[in-house]
């Protein structure tokens, strides 16, 4: 019966076989991957006609000289106002409702265009004109609009600001609501003390406005009139 082996021989590969299956392995490894190799030379072809790649190099060569600039730029208030600001915008931004926005967005290119339009005619609208255009649904459409903008701008929104309120007291709004929940009738805002107004007060205070635009409009000719005399 034979005896076990005991002791292993390994084979030993000369330099020039090793070398002969590195080569080997390298031209498959090309051969398999020719179409990354060649769209990445593209792209450094690219960045050598444009100074891309001489720029890398003059900054790899002066890398200590560049890391210095940057530590002692970096370093100042400047730059760290900077970067919060930049970081508060961008979580601003990521409050913002684009769909809301949309309409909103739509209705001003429209007034702008109306603007650019008017501009182009050559006899401009008379004063009587003017306050038969206080009658029009889409002035009043857009006084609505401007006047509930307002009232938007006067509520209270200290517990949404991320800038001067502790994490454990800001209260941001859900990024996506449900349709059917309903808004609270009531929100807080500065005029919150004041009691509410009745109907008919409310009614007479529209009136005043009204009447008070159209005799700002009719007043401001006049004034430029005797000013110009």
């Amino acid at each position: 019966m034979a005896k076990a082996t005991k002791v292993i021989n390994r084979i030993s590969i000369s330099d020039e076989e090793r070398r002969r299956i590195e080569l080997e392995d390298i031209e498959r490894t090309l051969l398999e991957n020719k179409e990354v190799i060649k769209e990445t030379f593209e792209v450094m072809k690219g960045m050598q006609d444009r100074g891309i790649l001489s720029m890398v190099n003059s900054l790899l060569k002066e890398g200590d000289k560049v890391l210095n600039i940057l530590v002692k730029t970096a370093d100042t208030p400047e730059t760290a106002n900077t970067l919060k600001n930049l970081l508060l915008i961008l979580g601003t931004l990521g409050t913002l409702n684009v769909q809301q926005l949309e309409p909103l967005i739509l209705k001003v290119n429209s007034g702008i265009a109306r603007v650019a339009e008017s501009d182009k005619m050559p006899e401009k609208p008379s004063y009587l004109a003017l306050l038969r255009s206080l009658n029009d649904q889409e002035v009043k459409q857009a006084m609505t609009f401007l006047m509930t903008f307002l009232k938007g701008m006067g509520e209270d929104t200290s517990d949404l600001e991320r800038t001067t309120q502790l994490p454990e007291n800001q209260h941001l709004h859900k990024a996506n609501e449900t349709a059917d929940i309903e808004r609270p009738t009531s929100r807080k805002s500065y005029g919150s003390s004041i009691p509410s107004k009745s109907g008919s007060e409310k009614k007479r205070n529209t009136s005043w406005f009204w009447i008070a635009a159209g005799v700002s409009i009719v007043s401001i000719p006049l004034a430029l009139s005797k000013s110009k005399k």
